[in-house]
């Protein structure tokens, strides 16, 4: 006997507890699960397992045979009722939860025990079998025999329909688990993390609430390309195209010409919109024309998460990481997401209301909580946004990668501002799926260092090397907002066309020279004995205050001298800043005196 009167084979089960077999539960859902339940029903000590968490079995009792993968597609005439599946020896068979690639649509996948024998091992792994179940009930462990039995041999296009089901039911499957994983973990069925919706406006303050948009008044786009045609991109595109259905709207699929045929065979509403910028513009002018608020999605998004909660107390990795723990999680729907950005866009000031909307751009928002949960001239990301009515904005056509960060930084220059929701995340692929932006990519990375070379060219003070990643860049709006250099000196501007040069043809070795450039912080936009005079009237008062405080003096006369009042009923003084920003703005002009 083991430790506390237990049996070795007791023992021996608990200690495959890990974990590794936790995260298991969490990629395959069900099927695993389902393995778990019959290993455990089969009431052999010699096998190790680990009981799957309380909401895969809920949902696994709760789920009828019918609504499982490996069901029958089409069920032939005078089959066997797979309630009633059992192998040759007896032993019951039940549906699973997943189904072979290859399978024919009139046949089904089930999952039994095994028995022990001789050679079986104290804690092995085994204990069930995955099998293949003719029309007729006959029972088949591997392919090849099957196919025999069937007279065909089975592939990829006799399993395509039981491909596409399966992908609706586990894209299904996965959005309930995780609702239920989230409610288990609330201390109630009120509190965040049970109803989507809901629990994510009751965040927003009443005024903001009063601005939520009804799901109709959105037009959801989904850019997608060259992913129908194989299981794993059929998954991805139903793990979306399920969670907007369940939130009430039918998205667009905008694809390439070559990929329209493939989408609508799975029964997507699909239009050609052509390669990445071309259907970003196609679905903003759609929406234009349809008088709708544009929302954008990847084609491989599997979770919209939020995290509620108080900010850290101190700006260290510690603190960021202990607040993001406290914080209550919520799954929140695609639906749900695009409303509460667009409420929150639309209560922000007039002067400088955001037209572009978006989600905190890394898997975790843990570091975020270190600053503010709403930010207003940072990067949004294309894998999902929501642009407001009215936005003339559209993607540069020239661009094949990192289009979004030129996106971002045209709605801050046009309407001052743009919303990011800094603990709002996605659950997204990057890099590996097939298909979509990624394909764009290439592994030299020279259609990175051109596309980088664009956003240096048009916005040569935002944009600047990223210090650990290769081919990668980080996006700083300049204080000044004169992110596109206009007020620089010839000599800055010089250098960004040569950094432009260089990134475009890395592998020739440039000597870096050290020539002194006059700094764009230091240099005057116009000549100091310039005569500063009124040109338009701002939005803000006080800028409207300023600027006649201003008019008729001289540009060395006033900055750094004269004292005005600012928003906030400070006393300021005049800087070169403010001087960059009135003129930018055409609320100034100079003239020589």
């Amino acid at each position: 006997m083991g430790k506390g009167g237990k049996s070795p084979a007791a023992a021996k089960k608990k200690q495959v507890v890990a974990a590794p077999s936790k995260r298991r539960f969490n990629r395959a859902g069900l099927s695993v699960a389902l393995q778990a339940a019959v290993k455990k029903a089969s009431g052999r000590d010699d096998i190790g397992y680990e009981d799957a968490p309380d909401s895969h079995n809920k949902l696994m009792l709760e789920v009828p045979i019918t609504e499982r993968a490996g069901y029958p597609v089409v069920r032939a005439k005078g089959s066997v009722d797979p309630a009633t599946w059992a192998s040759q020896d007896g032993k019951k068979v039940i549906v699973d939860f997943r189904r072979h690639v290859w399978l024919p649509d009139t046949w089904g996948q089930g999952v039994k025990a095994t028995a022990q024998i001789a050679r079986s091992k104290e804690g092995g792994s085994g204990g069930t079998y995955t099998v293949m179940i003719a029309p007729d009930g006959k029972v088949f462990y591997h392919r090849k025999p099957a196919e025999e039995y069937d007279g065909k041999a089975f592939s990829l296009e006799r399993g395509f329909n039981g491909q596409v089901r399966t992908a609706k039911l586990q894209a299904k499957e996965a959005v309930q688990l995780a609702r239920m994983q989230i409610k288990d973990l609330t201390s109630s069925s009120s509190e965040i993390g049970t109803d989507s919706a809901k629990s994510l406006f009751q965040i927003l303050t009443p005024a903001e609430q009063k601005r939520i948009a009804k799901p109709s008044e959105f037009h959801f786009c989904v850019v997608s390309a060259r992913r129908a045609s194989k299981p794993e991109g059929i998954r991805d595109i139903f793990m979306v195209q399920s969670q907007l259905m369940e939130a009430g709207v039918t998205p667009t699929w905008y694809v390439d010409a070559d990929s329209l045929k493939d989408y609508k065979a799975l029964g997507l509403k699909a239009v050609i919109g052509g390669k990445l910028t071309p259907s970003r513009n196609k679905a903003l002018e759609d929406a234009n024309r349809l008088g709708k608020v544009c929302v954008q999605l990847s084609d491989d998004i599997s979770a919209w998460e939020y995290r509620h909660g108080k900010r850290a107390t101190e700006k260290t990795d510690d603190a960021a990481n202990a607040a993001h723990a406290a914080a209550k999680r919520l799954i929140a729907s695609p639906v749900a997401a695009a409303q509460f950005i667009l409420a929150k866009m639309r209560s922000m000031p007039e002067e400088k209301r955001a037209k572009l909307g978006g989600v905190y751009m890394l898997g975790s928002c843990a570091r975020a909580f270190s600053s503010e949960e709403f930010v207003h001239q940072n990067f949004i990301l294309g894998d999902f946004f929501v642009v407001d009515k009215g936005s003339k904005t559209r993607f540069d056509a020239n661009m094949t990668l990192k289009e979004d960060y030129d996106f971002s930084c045209s709605h801050i220059r046009e309407h001052g501002a743009v919303l990011r929701c800094n603990r709002m995340t996605l659950n997204v692929k990057h890099y590996s799926n097939h298909g979509g932006a990624c394909s764009n990519r290439d592994t030299q990375g020279v259609k990175e260092r051109a596309n980088i070379a664009i956003l240096k060219q048009k916005w040569p003070r935002a944009f600047h090397k990223h210090p650990k990643r290769q081919n990668e860049v980080v996006m700083r709006w300049p204080n000044d907002g004169d992110a596109e250099g206009k007020f620089q000196t010839k000599a800055v501007k010089a250098g960004s066309r040569t950094a432009m040069k260089k990134a475009v043809t890395p592998m020739k070795a440039v000597k870096k020279t050290h020539t002194k450039k006059a700094p764009a912080s230091k240099a005057l936009p116009v000549r100091k004995t310039s005569v500063l005079t009124l040109s338009k009237k701002a939005s803000q008062e006080y800028i409207v205050a300023r600027c006649k405080k201003i008019t008729g003096r001289r540009v060395e006369d006033v900055v750094g001298k004269l004292k005005f009042t600012g928003s906030s009923g400070q006393e300021k003084t005049y800087g070169l800043a403010d001087l960059r920003y009135d003129l930018h703005c055409g609320y100034l002009v100079a003239k020589r005196a």
